[in-house]
């Protein structure tokens, strides 16, 4: 016939009652399933089986404890009861760890760090294998002006920094100085061409259309198929192909190189100049000369004589001596005031 041999057993609060149990004698807490064994002054625990859902779990009460979750949210974790609360003891994810990492697998190696040169999670010293710097001495480093030259892209002092972009835009700038003094291929154009090359360029006429409209005295030029415009400045000149001439902005209009008029004066009767290729001088009628659109004519009178030869001076012989035969030239002979 079968034997049964059965331990001494109870709930958990009748051990509390019962007390220490003998040295070698076991006890197993019906509600808690813990195994204690006595030594007759004391009870410790040696073993359990606590497994089950996470909602089966008994409350915290029992140092060193161990729990295993078999199904639910926590599936397959390990808790350990610490007498307050259950510990999670085994982690799956890292969202499930807390607190630093002071070492870091690459695959071979690990890489160790001081957690005194840890500050709230972050490492606060670097090092090269020799030297050893602080984060807060790297950057005084850094912005040490006297070292290291900062990047001011405002500033203009000779110690200042601008950056890449700040150099492009003012060398975009600067050529809208420099592009103007190249040539252009016709400054009477009123409709952009149609099918223009890169970089030409025309001086925009009044009346202009199309992406020209409003654009009147400016410089196009044609760049990634779009036209960029300058706004002339005053001293701007440009050598205008189809005409061979240059041409200058005076800050009104462009003129023919040398801006102001070239005027010629002679007297109240000769005028003329201006710019263009040919200078016409007129003479204006006055003493006795008249002007025509094709022909000078002279009144007669005063040593003045109108035949038909021409117009010739009459020579007083006394005074004015006709040399014919030295060159027809002119003497003046001799002179004599006379008395009172």
């Amino acid at each position: 016939m079968a034997q049964n041999i059965r331990i001494k057993r109870g709930t958990k609060a009748e051990l509390a009652t019962y007390g220490a149990l003998q040295a070698g004698e076991m006890g197993f807490c019906t509600d808690t399933k813990e195994v204690y064994i006595g030594d007759g002054s004391s009870n410790s625990m040696v073993g359990r089986a606590l497994s089950g859902p996470e909602a089966s779990r008994p409350a915290a009460a029992s140092v060193g404890r161990l729990y295993y979750v078999t199904s639910g949210t926590n599936n397959g974790y390990l808790y350990f009861d610490d007498g307050s609360a259950w510990r999670r003891v085994n982690a799956q994810t890292l969202s499930d760890l807390t607190g630093s990492i002071d070492n870091i697998a690459d695959g071979a190696t690990y890489a160790k760090v001081l957690k005194a040169d840890i500050s709230s999670g972050h490492v606060n010293k670097v090092s090269d294998g020799t030297n050893t710097k602080t984060a807060a001495e790297i950057k005084t480093h850094i912005d040490d002006a006297a070292k290291h030259r900062v990047i001011n892209d405002t500033g203009t002092a000779i110690t200042d920094l601008w950056s890449a972009q700040k150099i492009k835009n003012e060398i975009e700038l600067a050529k809208h100085n420099i592009e103007p003094q190249a040539s252009v291929k016709d400054q009477n154009l009123t409709a952009p061409p149609g099918s223009p090359a890169e970089g030409d360029r025309y001086i925009i006429p009044a009346g202009a259309t199309g992406a020209w409209s409003g654009k009147t005295n400016q410089i196009a030029e044609y760049q990634s198929a779009a036209w960029i415009f300058y706004v002339p400045v005053t001293g701007w000149t440009a050598y205008v192909d189809d005409e061979s001439k240059i041409y200058s902005w005076n800050g009104s209009a462009w003129v023919r190189t040398g801006g102001a008029l070239q005027t010629i004066t002679a007297g109240n009767g000769l005028t003329g100049g201006g710019q263009a290729d040919t200078v016409t001088l007129t003479v204006g009628a006055g003493n006795g000369i008249t002007v025509g659109s094709t022909a000078v004519a002279a009144k007669p009178g005063k040593g003045i004589v109108v035949n038909s030869t021409g117009i010739e001076a009459n020579i007083d012989a006394d005074s004015i001596v006709y040399d014919s035969s030295n060159g027809n030239r002119l003497m003046v002979s001799t002179i004599d005031g006379g008395t009172f």
